[in-house]
């Protein structure tokens, strides 16, 4: 049953919707309308561009988000939010009807540069890169910043503090390079609804993410008693945009309505409907509404257009061929590749750590899986109780505990212990692997040796190893599978290192194939040297005959 606090913060909402809404049509009435062209004139036979395609048809087709209020969400079927109804004032601009159509942060872009809408208007930051991809209206409608937002108890007040830490955010969010660069540890989510509900719940204690977006979620109580804003970076400018192709026309009627709601005041009292934070758009208000903004020309003058935030990444020496590469595969095999862990220089330093510290994991873990059963084969065989049954109190506890709560489990203890670098959890992860199948490996020399003192043949420590070898061989091949839940206590092996690079070039596919095929080939590896192994302990076994 839903908190009575939620039930009324929902009527609220769609009071402050509807008065939202009704404001909006007033002023969508006051707005100068601009006669659509007649359908059946020559120039609708075959529409120029996108806004003689718009004027023809007299609707204007609007990509927005669902998910996000209170900028554009849904109260049943009905589209509500600030951009919906700044779409519904710029389609009154043009003298047509606005169409709305769900998009998301994904395929917003691809949307709009498809044709499937005119319009994209979706919480989308207007940086350099997306300038390649779609052209933007001018000016910007909204500007936002990205922070970090987790439990009051995190003593963390700048980006410093994030490294060595998880923190969870959205896929494809162009602050996430940042993050990662900083070394924090990024859990990804496809949306932001599901961020929220993970960090309300506890799995995530730390977030990244618009501050619009977690502006909303602090109106609530119960949010606001557990949370706050550790710290802010990157502003970024919001924008809407249309295709690049056809769409200058339609960007500059756009804009010149945009220039007139920003000027009147229009787009400040949407916002303060909606309950948006109204401090750019209280200063957009000043900068349009006084020279040398009134001009006409005013669109193309950067005292009154802010530029794009330039969020660029820096690109790597071969990024070019990379690109070519990729072309290649596509034109030859008609298959998608995006290399992206080559293309730029933080992704690339990023891949290459995840290789070295995985190798050094696997190394660690395959030494901690043969060490340890040695030690626990000596022990469980000793003579002594005292030294037999903590070992064998040990080794149930091993076997009765998953991988990845006891490789969470320590990594708890070892961050108690304030010891949170990258080294320390690697060798928090090497102990653990080592101590999970090296326990097992322990109890199969044991048993190997007990076998061989009934049946009254030698049984030391070496004759246990000799004939438990193929289960020895066996956990260490197990303890290098498991390597890759390290990841989950920060050690920056190539799985946490891939899933960073993934986070903000918004490309999984290529990634993790390439994941899956470094620990096929490591795993492999680890396997050919475990039969080599055992094929010269049975040579040795046998004196070297055939």
């Amino acid at each position: 049953m839903p908190e009575p606090g939620r039930r009324c913060g929902r009527a609220a909402r769609r009071a402050a919707a509807g008065a939202a809404m009704a404001l909006a049509t007033l002023l969508a009435a006051a707005q100068p309308r601009v006669a659509p062209a007649a359908a059946g004139s020559s120039a609708c036979a075959a529409p120029a561009d996108a806004l003689a395609r718009v004027r023809c048809g007299g609707e204007l087709r609007v990509g927005v988000r669902n998910d996000y209020p209170p900028f554009a969400a849904r109260d049943g079927d009905t589209p509500v939010g600030f951009e919906i109804d700044l779409a519904r004032a710029l389609a009154a601009g043009l003298g047509v009807r606005p169409v709305f159509s769900t998009v998301t942060p994904a395929n917003r872009i691809a949307t709009v540069g498809e044709g499937r809408v005119d319009l994209v208007l979706a919480t989308m930051g207007h940086t350099v890169a997306r300038d390649g991809e779609a052209r933007f209206v001018r000016p910007h409608y909204y500007q936002s910043r990205t922070v970090v937002v987790g439990d009051r108890r995190r003593a963390i007040t700048a980006m410093a503090g994030v490294a060595g830490q998880t923190v969870c955010v959205t896929v494809g969010n162009n602050t996430n390079a940042e993050l990662a660069e900083r070394g924090a540890r990024l859990m990804l989510f496809a949306n932001v609804q599901q961020l929220v509900d993970q960090l309300e719940s506890g799995a995530c204690s730390l977030a990244a993410q618009d501050d619009s977006l977690f502006a909303f979620h602090f109106l609530r109580p119960a949010f606001a008693a557990r949370h706050d804003v550790k710290f802010g970076f990157s502003p970024l400018p919001w924008g809407m945009a249309v295709r690049s192709e056809d769409g200058a026309a339609l960007a500059e009627a756009l804009g010149h309505t945009l220039r007139g709601l920003h000027a009147d005041g229009t787009l400040l009292r949407l916002a303060r409907a909606h309950g948006v934070d109204t401090a750019f758009l209280e200063r957009e208000q000043a900068r349009w509404s006084a020279p040398p903004c009134l001009d006409e020309a005013a669109l193309a003058d950067p005292r009154c257009v802010a530029a794009p935030h330039d969020n660029r990444l820096q690109p790597t020496p071969f990024a070019a061929e990379v690109a070519r590469f990729e072309a290649w595969v596509k034109a030859r095999w008609d298959v998608e590749m995006t290399l992206a862990m080559l293309k730029t220089r933080i992704a690339l330093d990023l891949f290459l750590q995840g290789i070295v510290f995985s190798l050094l994991l696997v190394a660690g873990a395959v030494l901690a899986t043969v060490g340890t059963s040695l030690a626990f084969a000596a022990g469980l065989g000793a003579s002594s109780r005292w030294l037999r049954w903590p070992l064998r109190l040990l080794l149930m506890t091993a076997q009765s505990t998953p991988l990845v709560l006891l490789m969470l489990f320590a990594g708890l203890l070892a961050s108690a212990w304030g010891a949170s670098s990258a080294l320390t959890a690697l060798a928090t992860a090497i102990v653990v692997l080592g101590l999970f199948n090296g326990s097992n490996g322990g109890q199969a020399i044991a048993e190997a040796r007990a076998a061989l003192r009934r049946a009254g043949a030698p049984a030391g420590l070496r004759d246990g190893v000799m004939h438990a070898r193929a289960q020895l061989a066996a956990f260490v091949v197990n303890a290098t599978r498991g390597s890759p839940a390290a990841s989950i206590i920060g050690v920056p092996e190539l799985l946490s290192a891939q899933t960073d690079i993934a986070s903000f070039s918004a490309e999984r596919t290529t990634t993790f194939t390439l994941l899956l095929l470094f620990y096929m080939a490591v795993v492999s590896v680890v396997v050919a040297l475990g039969q080599r192994w055992q094929a010269r302990l049975a040579e040795a076994d046998t004196g070297g005959a055939p």
